[in-house]
C-alpha cells in the first residue's frame, strides 16, 4: 500500500499504478470511465464511490495515473484509504485492485529555511547512432510522491509536482536535481525515454544504470 502526506481540505492528486491481472505489465490507455474509485475518512465506517469527471483522471505513462480528490473529500484529518478497480468497460485484461493510503495533516505555519531537503543528482549522457553528443535535449522529471517532510515545532513542508527540467550541454551531459525516495516520472523526449522511479537515498546516481 502507497502513503503519502496531504494538507487538510486541499484538493490534491493520488496516484495509483494499472497493471494487468496475471502478467502484472503496466496497462496504458485507460480512460475514466473505466476505472471505479472508492475512498473511506478516518470517521467513516464504510466505504464511499467516488464519481469521476474526465479532469479529475490523469495518465502519467508506464501505466501510472493521478486521480485528483476534492477539497471536501480531503477535509477530515487522519488516514484516507483509497481502492483503484477496473469496471466492466475496460476491455480484458483487467486490472489488479490498487490501494493507496493518504494521511491528511493540518495546516501548519512553515518556516523558511527550517527544512533541509535531501536529493540526488541524476546524471547521463546523450549521443545519437554515430555516437555524437546530443546537445540541448530537455530532461525533465515530475515528482508524483514524497517521503514526510519534517521541520521545527514541528512545520509540515509540502513537495509540489512542478516539472523539474535540465538540458544537455555541449557533450551531451545533464544533470538532474531530484528528491531522495520520491517517486519520480523521468522523461527524456529526444530519446524516447521514459520511466517511474524511486529515487535512491544518494547524493549523485547515473540514471541508465539504476535498476
Amino acid at each position: 500500500m502507497s502513503c503519502i502526506n496531504v494538507l487538510q481540505g486541499t484538493p490534491t492528486k493520488l496516484f495509483f499504478v494499472a497493471a494487468n491481472v496475471g502478467t502484472g505489465a503496466p496497462r496504458t490507455g485507460i480512460v475514466y470511465t473505466e476505472v471505479s474509485v472508492s475512498f473511506k475518512k478516518s470517521t467513516q465506517a464504510t466505504f464511499t464511490v467516488k464519481t469521476l469527471a474526465a479532469s479529475d483522471f490523469t495518465e502519467n505513462g508506464s501505466g501510472v495515473y493521478e486521480i485528483l480528490f476534492s477539497a471536501t473529500e480531503l477535509n477530515t484529518l487522519g488516514s484516507f484509504i483509497y481502492i483503484v478497480n477496473s469496471n466492466f468497460t475496460l476491455a480484458p485484461p483487467a486490472i489488479k485492485q490498487f490501494v493507496g493510503q493518504a494521511f491528511i495533516e493540518s495546516a501548519a505555519t512553515f518556516t523558511p529555511g527550517s527544512i533541509t531537503l535531501s536529493t540526488n543528482v541524476l546524471t547521463g549522457n546523450l549521443i545519437d547512432v554515430q555516437g555524437n553528443a546530443i546537445v540541448g535535449a530537455a530532461v525533465s522529471a515530475r515528482t508524483m510522491s514524497a517521503p514526510t517532510i519534517l521541520g521545527t515545532n514541528p512545520n509540515i513542508g509540502g513537495v509540489g509536482t512542478d516539472i523539474i527540467s535540465a538540458r544537455t550541454d555541449s557533450s551531451g551531459f545533464f544533470a538532474l536535481e531530484v528528491l531522495q525516495k520520491a517517486i519520480v516520472d523521468i522523461t527524456i523526449p529526444r530519446v524516447n525515454y521514459r520511466r517511474t522511479l524511486t529515487v535512491p537515498a544518494n547524493s549523485t546516481d547515473m540514471l541508465f544504470t539504476l535498476p
